[in-house]
């Protein structure tokens, strides 16, 4: 990463200094101007208010250079419409190291639109966003780099590139290249439910209520909540030898047969936290079949999340 801040150059210069070391020093300093100086001897003099350090520095050509001006087709997007979009996917990251290529979101630029997918197996959430390019670009960005660009991300523009197996993003002053992670992303279309003929709206906050006092019996390996959708009422159940049982009913629209079906209550938390929709839809195939958790008013973003068998 490179970053840039305003400061006054009295004379131009470079090197290289220890990260961990400068951020401790830096952070117990008063809140008073800082004047870096130099020294012959490669050393860098450093002084805020009463207080003087010398610390010892690198040769600045030793440092590796980010080759930024090599990435061609750049796309420029909305930074808070990319920060919500890594919002609502990140979350479904693999933490399973064997599996390498699911440690990180697939981001695809396609036909005018850009797509953000992560997937750990058990769970795919998916982010879409119409883009004016005829760049075509694909590539899985570590987790790393989502982490950060999850903070830095803000109100401006970003422009963001893959070339080789590089990613690129930049903003004013800012500049971050990351190494892609190498293997083949699944066929995440092929998971997508095509029909599901039910559908349920219920308040998100609502939801999410119910699902943290409700999931505390459940069991803390595998988190699982039963649902039963019946007309006009969604009731939430869960239960365990340790700790005793818990139900909740909710107003809810759907009219149809009734369904019972079990998911792991993290993931169903995780899915619904980063949502922006007063209101949850989900859309259900039977007890057995993956369900589809989106915004009532976010059609650009779904979740697709794995039954449990309880």
């Amino acid at each position: 990463m490179r970053i840039a801040v305003p400061a006054t150059i009295e004379r131009p210069g470079a090197v290289t200094l220890s990260a961990r070391k400068l951020l401790e020093l830096v952070r117990e300093l008063p809140g008073q101007p800082i004047t870096l100086t130099l020294l012959d001897n490669g050393w860098v003099q450093l002084l805020c208010g009463p207080a003087a350090f010398r610390l010892v520095g690198l040769p600045a050509e030793e440092y590796p250079p980010l080759d930024v001006d090599a990435a061609e087709g750049w796309l420029t997007v909305d930074g808070a419409r990319l920060r919500g979009m890594l919002a609502r996917t990140s979350y479904a990251m693999s933490q399973d190291e064997s599996r390498p290529f699911l440690n990180g979101v697939y981001l695809i630029v396609r036909r005018g639109e850009l797509r953000v997918v992560a997937t750990d197996g058990h769970r795919l959430a998916l982010g879409r966003l119409e883009v004016a390019t005829a760049a075509e670009m694909s590539g899985i960005v570590p987790r790393k780099a989502v982490q950060e660009l999850s903070r830095v991300l803000g109100g401006d523009e970003v422009a963001l590139a893959l070339r080789d197996n590089q990613f690129f993003l930049r903003t004013p002053g800012f500049v971050l290249v990351s190494k892609l992670i190498e293997g083949q992303f699944p066929n995440y279309e092929q998971v997508l439910p095509r029909a599901h003929p039910r559908r349920l709206v219920v308040s998100r906050e609502l939801l999410i209520a119910a699902l943290r006092r409700v999931s505390v019996v459940a069991d803390d390996r595998t988190r699982p909540v039963r649902l039963t959708v019946a007309p006009e009422t969604l009731r939430l159940a869960a239960s365990s030898q340790e700790l005793g049982e818990a139900e909740e009913v909710l107003s809810a629209e759907f009219s149809g047969e009734e369904i019972t079906i079990g998911f792991n209550a993290r993931y169903l938390l995780d899915a619904l936290g980063p949502m922006e929709a007063e209101r949850v839809v989900v859309e259900l195939k039977d007890g057995l079949s993956p369900g589809i958790f989106k915004g009532a008013t976010e059609e650009t973003h779904l979740c697709v999340i794995m039954p449990m068998r309880i």
